[in-house]
């Protein structure tokens, strides 16, 4: 298995826009497209895929970085519903993390997920993510925010 993370191109943004959750997931994010327009039309985040060699097999987003805080979100994580149950969320979410702290040097990685998404947020949380009470509300999707503080001794 050799997984990595590419980002979306010409080349590729048709396969990232054709992944799609579990049907019962939908509520909870957006769709790859409405993701790829915002980050190419905003122009704040990066759309990636999540690749175990050449299958596609996710998706994420991330950017918005904030100096003054050492920063980064990390936004759109997802696994193709065919994809799932794999072990492949675990294993993409500590090499995005990984990815984010050598890119931007951070202290904080944020992210948001609708609340009910319990399945995600147990995830996040077995990595170190916390809930901070605040509300993404910028997107379709309103979420909680969560946050991972990062130190030199962090450990994936």
């Amino acid at each position: 298995m050799t997984l990595h993370i590419c980002e979306v191109t010409a080349k590729n943004w048709r396969s990232v826009a054709a992944l799609n959750v579990a049907k019962d997931q939908q509520q909870f994010i957006e769709s790859n497209a409405f993701s790829l327009a915002e980050s190419l039309y905003e122009g704040n985040g990066t759309s990636v895929g999540l690749y175990d060699g050449e299958t596609l097999v996710g998706y994420a987003m991330y950017g918005w970085y904030w100096e003054k805080r050492k920063s980064v979100w990390l936004d759109r994580f997802m696994i193709d519903q065919q994809y799932q149950g794999k072990g492949y969320a675990k294993r993409f979410l500590r090499i995005l993390i990984q990815f984010l702290q050598d890119k931007f040097e951070c202290k904080i990685i944020y992210l948001s997920l609708h609340p009910d998404n319990k399945l995600a947020m147990g995830l996040y949380e077995s990595f170190g993510f916390r809930l901070n009470g605040d509300i993404d509300d910028e997107g379709p999707v309103v979420g909680v925010v969560m946050e991972l503080l990062l130190d030199e001794h962090t450990s994936l």
